[in-house]
């Protein structure tokens, strides 16, 4: 019995030793097939059989730490911080995993957790390098150049032909003005190692920045010496010829490039997208196609053409690329983003809204995402919801430009001429070249009432463009405002010398002849700008409405409505002269003719509020109330927030029939689009006054009067109001103070007759 028990006792143990032996195989076999996987570049492959491997053994160090480095190959960041610290937990003097993780939050702006990291490893290792590297990067973002220099020494105290460090140095140096030591550190690491291009680029670099040119030249023609078969070192040369505008040499450094053999894909890419930029599409386009034709399956190069259709205005081909691009991989970054904003240019906003959401969801820190949901809340008129998306996208790169311009520009739309001015001059810290920062920026300043600030801008602008009209036509404005009629003329001149096709300009010029009352120059001048218009329709019509308008000045109305019907004529949609002949009819007391004008305006744009406003209007003044009524309310339909039309039906509504609520709804809310309007004020007191709420209604004909004091109809409906209310002497004063100002207003007998029952 005893023996028994001993054998199954060694048996047990037997087993188990065999199942140990088994698992270890196992796990260092998985780790094995993921280290050559690993150095075949098959990541995803590595990356299953490391998984496998610390499924068996969770604590398998090397594995863990593999498995890291994988998930950076993958791009996966968060998952490999994740193993990082694991690594970590399991054990604490890693410090090749400490170093990861302390880049990683270096990386991700957590600057204090990374130097506290670093602080641990140079204790325990004072000579590591790597580690010395990344504390002098984190004194470099504190722009703690000393302390970055001294750590960069100590480097070199321990490896004396450290390229980076001497490199980083050399910055440092040159910081601080002190180019001698940065050129000779350049020099020296060049001694080091005379084929390191980027040394080559960094020398060059500085040359050029010293403007010795002739010197960065030589340096690079040395590189290519060193490097002929290396095309980096081509590429380098092309991009100095192209910086000194060169573009015959340029290009033939980059053909020198392609010529090697190596890396033939990125050398026509760069090549293509050199004539690009120098407006050689045909070259581009043939470049761009010849980089596809050595790797058909590259979705980037593919979108890559796409986009450059896209910027050709070739709309149709970019679409037709980015959907055969999208039917391959239908979340492919980069074309969801192309498909959007082929999408916004041709406002199709119900079908941009799904592509922007699912690219948020896949990239919730993309700055060009955000910028494009801006894009399309613009397009649907949600403009806070637009702004706060747009200011997310400067929040996560403060340095995207055109989210900087765009925002700036819906500040000025707002009149937040404040914030406006703020992100213009953001704008032009990034670029202080940009032309549109600097107008938005002196716009800005003249809001806030700044002339003399928005005068450099403009002075400025002219300096840098003086070919461009737009600074020197703003700048006319400017002395316009401030009654400087004659400077504001030669400024305006001169933009129209630059562009005589500008009628905006041509119109200010008429203005301050008009102001003179020089009308006969100011006639010759139109019928001088229609030989230069000549053919174009739209123009035409503008200056016979122009001259139209010369001839209202002059009071010749005969020769006003003559020239405003050549204005239709010539452009039967330009809607101007179709207004100014109604007013005109109207100034006659013609009503029918000036709804005959409305009425013809509306035929070309039935969408139009205004017209469907004036011609209520008319109805109103000739007390046809409901025909007047239907108009507005056709014009709200157009435009539920025009508010003037929903103060006069809510008027005709209180006071002529017993539809209260509809009223009060119209009237509150054009008080909420409007609060400072006496006659919306006005308004919603009547609705107040007619549903008993005699209190509400007092406060609003108290506010209108701050505004109109000296109007008859707001003191009357303010004294009926005081009769409700029982205060009779009130109402006594405020009735006698209606008929005093106007005795024939539309109320004056029921005003009199009130008096007389409160006596």
């Amino acid at each position: 019995m005893k023996a028994s028990l001993k054998f199954i006792f060694i048996f047990v143990i037997f087993c188990l030793t065999l199942s140990c032996q088994s698992e270890q195989e196992k796990k260092e076999s998985f780790f094995n097939s993921a280290d050559k996987y690993y150095a075949q570049k098959e990541y995803k492959k590595a990356e299953i059989e490391l998984k496998n491997a610390i499924k068996i053994d969770p604590q398998y160090i090397q594995a863990n730490y593999l498995l890291a480095e994988t998930m950076v190959k993958l791009g996966n960041l968060k998952g490999a911080f994740g193993q990082y610290s694991k690594v970590i937990q399991i054990d604490p003097d890693n410090m090749g995993a400490q170093l990861k993780v302390a880049e990683f939050l270096f990386l991700g702006k957590n600057i204090d957790s990374s130097m506290e990291k670093i602080v641990k490893i140079l204790e325990k290792e004072p000579e590591n390098i790597s580690a010395l590297h990344l504390k002098a990067q984190i004194y470099l973002v504190k722009k703690n150049y000393k302390k970055a220099g001294s750590v960069y020494e100590q480097i070199l105290n321990s490896d004396t032909n450290n390229i980076g460090a001497l490199q980083n140095l050399a910055k440092i140096k040159e910081f601080e003005n002190k180019s001698d030591e940065a050129e000779n550190l350049l020099l020296k690491a060049l001694k080091i190692d005379g084929q390191n291009l980027n040394v080559y680029s960094a020398l060059a670099g500085f040359y050029i920045k010293h403007k010795a040119f002739k010197k960065a030249e030589s340096q690079l023609k040395d590189a290519i010496a060193k490097n002929p078969a290396n095309e980096k070192a081509h590429i380098l040369l092309g991009g100095y010829y192209y910086s000194q505008k060169k573009y015959g040499l340029a290009e033939k450094a980059y053909q020198k490039a392609i010529d090697t053999g190596n890396n033939a894909v990125k050398s026509h890419m760069i090549i293509a997208n050199f004539y690009n930029r120098i407006q050689k599409f045909e070259k581009a386009l043939d470049s761009y196609q010849n980089a596809s034709a050595l790797e058909p399956e590259n979705l980037s190069i593919k979108n890559t053409i796409a986009r450059f259709h896209f910027e050709q205005k070739d709309l149709e081909t970019a679409d037709t690329l980015v959907d055969e691009i999208l039917n391959k991989r239908p979340e492919y970054h980069l074309s969801q983003i192309l498909k959007t904003e082929l999408l916004l240019l041709k406002k199709k906003f119900d079908d941009v809204l799904p592509i922007v959401e699912s690219l948020e969801k896949n990239e919730p820190k993309s700055f060009k995402v955000h910028y494009l949901k801006g894009l399309y809340y613009i397009g649907t008129n949600k403009i806070d919801l637009a702004k706060a998306s747009i200011l997310k996208s400067i929040e996560l790169n403060p340095k995207f430009l055109k989210a900087r311009l765009l925002v700036s520009n819906l500040y000025m739309s707002e009149r937040s001429y404040g914030n406006a001015q703020k992100e213009a001059s953001n704008a032009l810290d990034l670029d202080p070249n940009n032309y549109s920062a600097r107008i938005i920026r002196a716009n800005a300043l003249i809001g806030l009432k700044k002339p003399d600030q928005a005068k450099k801008d403009f002075l400025r602008l002219m300096e840098d463009s003086p070919e461009n009209p737009l600074a020197y036509f703003r700048m006319g404005l400017l002395q316009a405002s401030q009654k400087k009629y004659d400077s504001a003329y030669e400024y305006f001149t001169k933009s129209y010398e630059k562009n005589n096709s500008i009628l905006e300009t041509f119109l200010q010029i008429i203005n301050i002849h008009v102001m003179k009352k020089e009308f006969e120059t100011a006639h010759e001048l139109c019928t001088k700008q229609l030989t230069i218009v000549e053919g174009n329709n739209s123009a035409k019509a503008v200056i016979h409405n122009i001259q139209a308008q010369l001839f209202s000045e002059q009071k010749n109305a005969a020769k006003a409505e003559q020239f405003f019907t050549k204005a239709i004529k010539a452009d039967p949609k330009l809607s101007t002269p179709y207004n100014a002949l109604a007013r005109l009819y109207l100034g006659k007391k013609e009503n029918n003719k000036a709804v005959e004008q409305y009425e013809s305006l509306l035929k070309i744009n039935p969408d139009n509020p205004s017209a469907h406003m004036m011609i209520g209007s008319i109805y109103d003044s000739e007390k046809k109330y409901e025909k007047a009524a239907d108009h507005y309310r056709m014009a709200l339909k157009i435009n539920p927030d025009y508010s003037s039309a929903a103060n006069n039906l809510a008027y005709h509504l209180a006071v002529r029939t017993q539809e209260f609520e509809e009223a009060l709804e119209l009237a509150s809310k054009a008080k909420e689009k409007f609060p400072e309007d006496p006659a919306i004020a006005d308004t919603l007191g009547l609705v107040y006054y007619q549903k008993g709420l005699y209190g509400n209604a007092e406060i609003q004909f108290l506010d209108a009067l701050k505004k109109l004091p000296d109007n008859a109809e707001i003191n009357f409906h303010l004294g009926l109001n005081y009769a409700k209310k029982g205060e009779s002497l009130m109402a006594k004063k405020s009735l006698e103070r209606a008929l005093e100002i106007n005795n024939n207003f539309e109320g004056h007998e029921e005003a009199k007759k009130l008096i007389a029952e409160l006596k």
